[in-house]
C-alpha cells in the first residue's frame, strides 16, 4: 500500500518496544557490495526491538528485495516532491541518477518515544547524522577483508566493468572516515561478523544500560 511520507512514518512501531529512554540510532557504513544489507537480514531476526529504517530510493527493485526492505521505492516525481517538503534528513543523487533520502519524522518520533532504529548509510550522510543527533547516534563501519575480495564481490552483482571501478574508487574515499566510526567490523564471515554486530548492538540496549 502506497505511503504518505509527509504524514507517515516508514516504520510501525510496537508500543512493547518503547525504551523508558531516549531512543538509539545505529547506522552502520560500508563500501557498495561489502554485504551490509545480508548482515543485517541475518541479525535483526536474533535481536527483539530494534527496528530498521529503511531509505526511499527512486533506483529499480532487484531480485529478492521488497517494499519497505532495504528500501521504500518511490517515483522520481515523489522523491522530489518530498525534498521540496523538507521529509529527509539528508539525501542524495549518485551517478546512477538514482535519489536515495533518509526520512527525518521517522527518525524524530523513535528518538524522541524511545525506541532503537537501525540503518546502512554512506560515510557523508553518516557524518550528517552525527551533527544532528550527537548524543543518540552509534555509528558501526562494515570494511571487506581486503580490496580484491570486495571486487569480487562487486563482480557477482554487477555486470558493467565501469560502475565496478567507480564503486572500488568510492570505497578509496570511504575508508579515510574509518576512524571517526564507533565500531569497525570485518564482514569476512557472516556468522562470527553477524555475532559480532548482535554482541555491538546488545551492549547499547540491553535493559541495564537504560538509565543512560
Amino acid at each position: 500500500m502506497y505511503k504518505d511520507f509527509t504524514r507517515e512514518l516508514v516504520i510501525d512501531f510496537d508500543p512493547r518496544h518503547r525504551r523508558s529512554r531516549s531512543g538509539i540510532f545505529f547506522v552502520v557504513s560500508g563500501p557498495s557490495g561489502v554485504g551490509k544489507n545480508t548482515l543485517l537480514s541475518y541479525v535483526l531476526p536474533k535481536i527483539e526491538g530494534i527496528y530498521y529504517l529503511p531509505s526511499l530510493t527512486t533506483r529499480p527493485m532487484r531480485p529478492g528485495e521488497r517494499q519497505g526492505f532495504p528500501y521504500y521505492f518511490v517515483s522520481k516525481e515523489t522523491f522530489e516532491e518530498l525534498i521540496r517538503k523538507g521529509a529527509f534528513l539528508e539525501w542524495k543523487r549518485i551517478h546512477t541518477g538514482d535519489y536515495y533520502g533518509t526520512h527525518l519524522q521517522t527518525i524524530l518520533y523513535a528518538l524522541e518515544n524511545g525506541f532503537d532504529i537501525i540503518t546502512d548509510m554512506d560515510v557523508l550522510g553518516c557524518q550528517e547524522v552525527r551533527r544532528r543527533f550527537p548524543h543518540r547516534v552509534i555509528t558501526i563501519f562494515l570494511v571487506p577483508p581486503d580490496r580484491e575480495e570486495l571486487a569480487r564481490r562487486l563482480s557477482q552483482r554487477e555486470k558493467d566493468g565501469e560502475l565496478i571501478e567507480k564503486r572500488l574508487a568510492r570505497w578509496d574515499m570511504e575508508r579515510k572516515y574509518i576512524d571517526s566510526y564507533h565500531h569497525v567490523i570485518v564482514n569476512d564471515q557472516l556468522e562470527r561478523a553477524g555475532q559480532e554486530l548482535l554482541a555491538i548492538l546488545g551492549s547499547y540496549t540491553q535493559p541495564e544500560g537504560e538509565e543512560g
